[in-house]
């Protein structure tokens, strides 16, 4: 019942799909290789899965053949929707045909984790549940700067099923400067002309998330040029929950479809979190790669968690 595990954090791949799909493809190869090792439960992608939105249907197949092998390795996976992966990339509408085409309903249909979506037959917003190590989970990915009604639809999830630890993904969230998307902030989902009634990180975390107490952890990727920011924050119910941001597609070769490992370790009462490049299987040593922090912390280490933000 106290056996370890890991999620997989994977950000976006938009560069690596377009200019170095070998690097996807050995993404692909390097997890499916571990994953046993690793005792890989649940794979996050955290959207912007592409570059050109609908226009270059290359990228698409480059992501498939990638994303086809961890499906068949029989792997949970799920993903967001970032702003790239839009069919128009948010110049004029949500339209999300081409998303739905190759991360939709095919790749949940059938699944014993899947939960359910929030639009019928459309997977912008969709959630799984698994039992693992005697714990109950909650995986909600959320579109790129939520509508109102759909963090309503997120929180009768998390009260649904709040005796599950949530962890929820979302494309644009948390900003590299460490604190959540605000208005002004370069790229705020705001600005995106197409997407109507958008929420930013701030809006998200007020209307909805630090309201529920099962939440555990938050992440997102989407701005530049920075890799990696994080912060700790208590919920209204003083519950500690962990929000991080990282991204490499501006680094050399599409950030080397870089990614995180999260493990969770109910043994030990740990929540490890790495940066690994399956390029070279090395785990990365550079600043604020590696977090540590409880599972389940008590009312003096939330506390004092709550002051930690990356870059202070």
């Amino acid at each position: 019942m106290n056996e370890d595990f890991s999620i997989l954090i994977i950000p976006d791949t938009q560069a690596a799909a377009t200019f170095h799909p070998d690097r996807l493809s050995r993404m692909a190869d390097w997890i499916v290789e571990h994953a046993e090792a690793l005792n890989v439960k649940m794979i996050l992608h955290l959207g912007d899965v592409v570059n050109n939105g609908a226009q270059e249907v290359e990228q698409w197949l480059h992501h498939k053949a990638a994303f086809d092998r961890i499906d068949r390795a029989g792997i949970p996976l799920l993903f967001a929707i970032g702003n790239h992966d839009y069919d128009d990339m948010l110049e004029e509408s949500r339209s999300s045909a081409t998303f739905n085409r190759y991360c939709g309903m095919a790749r949940y249909k059938d699944r014993p984790w899947f939960g359910g979506v929030y639009e019928a037959q459309k997977s912008e917003n969709v959630f799984a549940r698994m039992d693992i190590a005697g714990r109950k989970f909650l995986f909600l990915a959320l579109e790129f700067g939520p509508r109102d009604e759909v963090l309503d639809w997120a929180g009768q999830i998390l009260e649904k099923y709040a005796d599950h630890d949530a962890i929820v993904v979302t494309h644009a969230y948390l900003y590299p400067t460490g604190r959540r998307t605000q208005p002004g902030d370069r790229h705020n989902p705001k600005i995106y002309k197409g997407a109507h009634g958008a929420n930013d990180g701030e809006d998200v975390w007020r209307k909805c998330l630090k309201h529920h107490q099962n939440v555990k952890a938050v992440f997102s990727g989407h701005h530049i040029p920075e890799h990696i920011s994080y912060r700790f924050d208590l919920g209204v119910q003083r519950n500690l929950v962990f929000q991080s941001f990282q991204n490499w597609q501006f680094a050399e070769y599409g950030g080397d479809a870089r990614f995180r490992i999260m493990k969770v370790r109910p043994s030990s009462n740990q929540i490890e979190l790495d940066v690994v490049n399956p390029q070279t299987g090395a785990t990365e040593t550079g600043e604020g790669c590696t977090i540590r922090f409880p599972l389940e912390a008590n009312e003096e280490q939330a506390a004092e968690l709550a002051n930690v933000q990356y870059p202070g």
